[in-house]
């Protein structure tokens, strides 16, 4: 069966929400909500199955949500599925954990406080959104219609748009997220939009489903210009002295301090740039943290495999070898606990600034 709205709540706010329910259905909108489900089912499957075939998802945000874990995979199938997602705010809270970095960057509807009171200018504006106002919306509209791009003049020289509406992401320029900073985001409420596609993806791409840069390692090419220097010279001493072009005192010495110096160099290089890139591609800190870790031991085991092949050719002992790793693992940590005490600091104020700045009034 299909549904206009999947509607996701905690148990402590059933009475705002069957009362929204009721209301949507005398308006000859299809909800789908956890009375739904018959005795005995799979509920897991039940939830899937009515979310897949759902026109958008509706989330009544209490409080009690941040501890949700339902409401996390609830959210993740939307987005996978290019679902718009309208979060109602329905007391004065705010979102934490993922939920802060999932949520902070969509619309909001704010009905608190008094939320029974605002339920017909709720009603009357998810009905809207699911194209049945008045026998249609927006232009008798229903959301899958209305997310759809409009048509283009045959004769315009425009890109093709990508397939189910999918953006590819980039990175905030680091001069507007300063001045995003800095601004702050105490801005007066604004109108909550009335087209479901607002609510798909972020504030700043609506309608469209974002698609992850690559973080593993987060490398650009302008990294290889600082990092590739050091690493061609260090392979170069090592041919060269394999093929005994390098006097034997000279190379071995030399390659071993240019292969430290690298992996110096390249962990210290990692621990400042990377926080940053994650920095402005808004990633939630834990989630940058471990991206940060795997990439940094991708680097560190590549370094480490560079000495260990140092060591082949006799330009290191391998009683240095323990030593020299540890010194540099110590330094690529303490480098790694500094940048992330600063990005979550960062990183929170800014998805908080970002959610208050997004709440819309109906």
């Amino acid at each position: 069966m299909k549904y206009d709205i999947f509607v996701s709540y905690r148990r402590s706010d059933r009475e705002l929400v069957a009362s929204v329910v009721r209301r949507l259905e005398s308006r000859n909108v299809r909800v789908w909500y956890d009375a739904e489900i018959e005795g005995g089912a799979d509920w897991r499957e039940t939830i899937v199955d009515a979310l897949t075939n759902s026109e958008m998802l509706a989330i009544f945000f209490s409080d009690e949500c941040n501890n949700s874990r339902q409401l996390k995979k609830e959210l993740a199938v939307a987005d996978s599925l290019g679902k718009p997602v309208v979060p109602i705010l329905i007391e004065d809270t705010q979102p934490r954990g993922a939920y802060l970095y999932e949520l902070a960057d969509r619309n909001w509807i704010q009905i608190f406080p008094e939320p029974m009171d605002r339920i017909e200018e709720l009603v009357e504006h998810l009905v809207t959104l699911a194209g049945k106002n008045d026998g249609g919306g927006i232009g008798g509209a229903r959301p899958s219609d209305i997310l759809k791009p409009e048509a283009k003049n045959d004769n315009a020289m425009t890109a093709p748009a990508p397939a189910n509406d999918v953006v590819a992401e980039t990175e905030q320029p680091l001069d507007a997220a300063v001045g995003e900073f800095i601004a702050g985001a105490d801005q007066p409420a604004r109108a909550a939009p009335k087209i479901a596609k607002a609510y798909v993806g972020r504030v700043d791409q609506p309608g469209k489903v974002i698609r992850k840069l690559q973080d593993i390692p987060p490398f650009k090419w302008i990294d290889w210009a600082f990092l590739a220097p050091i690493w061609i010279g260090i392979a170069t001493w090592m041919i060269l002295g394999s093929a005994g072009q390098v006097p034997a005192d000279e190379s071995d010495s030399f390659v071993a301090a240019i292969a430290l110096v690298g992996i110096a160099a390249t962990g210290l290089y990692g621990s400042v740039v990377f926080p940053v890139r994650y920095y402005l591609r808004r990633r939630p800190v834990f989630e940058a943290l471990w991206k940060y870790l795997i990439s940094m031991l991708m680097i560190f085991i590549a370094g480490a495999g560079i000495v260990l092949a140092g060591i082949d050719r006799g330009y290191m002992q391998y009683s240095d070898l323990g030593d020299y790793l540890q010194i540099f693992g110590i330094i690529w940590a303490v480098f790694a606990v500094i940048a992330f005490i600063v990005y979550g600091v960062l990183a929170g104020q800014r998805a908080i600034r970002s959610f208050r700045s997004n709440i819309r009034k109906i």
